[in-house]
């Protein structure tokens, strides 16, 4: 894998923007059919994303109304998986800052902690169709740092110290109608786009518990994370804090925030 710092500049992407300084993302690339470790990586990623994705979900391969919620799920775990050690190889480059935290129990998200203080990093994934410029800069479908449930979060109480996030661009390829007659965009299967050359994967910044509590930087917003690992909350909307890109720290500052904790 070939990693690559990126500076966006959004007001050349939407001149409306509401981000106005420059975002720095790290762009890992892989190339799964050329590159036999690369091969390997991913592999192993898919492989952790179906084994998590059976603790969380047990049963329900074999429960037919759960089949086609499972391969959801088990995409959004891959993509957890990946986002987890690629934010770990990032943080650590230079040095060993943060290690995976033990899993005691499931959990519906991924967690990295600092070593010198056991301070927790959230990691959450998501999954734009229209590009990262777009997420980060569209100045009216910006996407955001996914924080705690709002009905679980108390200002004065530290959930965990620092969100981070990454993005997977899955393109629309089509679309299909329903039985209802609605119908739906058919977006690419992140699984089948890591297995050719060229897959792109972006760290892209993220948000301190302080901001999260900050009212004047945070929000609530009322949704289904897209990366959302439990079959019975995926049909069900919950309020989560959340910092919009706009407001949020880019890769390099949020690596800077983190490496510093190591002293």
């Amino acid at each position: 894998m070939n990693l690559n710092l990126i500076t966006l500049n959004c007001a050349e992407y939407d001149k409306y923007t509401k981000r106005k300084s420059p975002f720095v993302v790290a762009c890992y690339t892989f190339n799964y059919r050329s590159n036999e470790g690369d091969k390997t990586l991913l592999d192993q990623f898919i492989v952790d994303g179906r084994n998590l994705a059976n603790l969380v979900n047990p049963g329900a391969a074999n429960d037919g109304a759960q089949a086609r919620s499972l391969e959801r799920i088990i995409n959004n775990c891959t993509a957890g998986a990946m986002s987890e050690y690629l934010w770990k190889q990032f943080l650590n480059r230079h040095g060993e800052v943060v290690s995976e935290t033990e899993l005691v129990e499931v959990k519906t998200q991924i967690d990295l902690k600092i070593l010198s203080n056991n301070k927790k990093i959230e990691v959450r994934s998501s999954f734009p169709r229209n590009g990262i410029d777009f997420a980060i800069c569209s100045s009216g479908y910006e996407f955001d740092i996914i924080g705690p449930y709002s009905n679980g979060y108390k200002p004065d109480e530290i959930q965990k110290d620092y969100y981070i996030r990454a993005l997977f661009h899955l393109a629309v390829i089509g679309s299909k109608r329903l039985p209802s007659g609605k119908i739906i965009p058919v977006v690419e299967k992140l699984i089948d786009k890591m297995k050719v050359d060229g897959f792109k994967a972006f760290l892209t910044g993220g948000a301190t518990w302080a901001m999260m509590s900050d009212n004047t930087i945070s929000t609530v917003k009322d949704f289904i994370p897209e990366d959302e690992m439990s079959i019975k909350r995926l049909q069900e909307k919950t309020n989560f804090r959340v910092v919009p890109f706009s407001k949020a720290l880019d890769t390099n500052e949020m690596y800077e925030l983190i490496i510093a904790e190591r002293a």
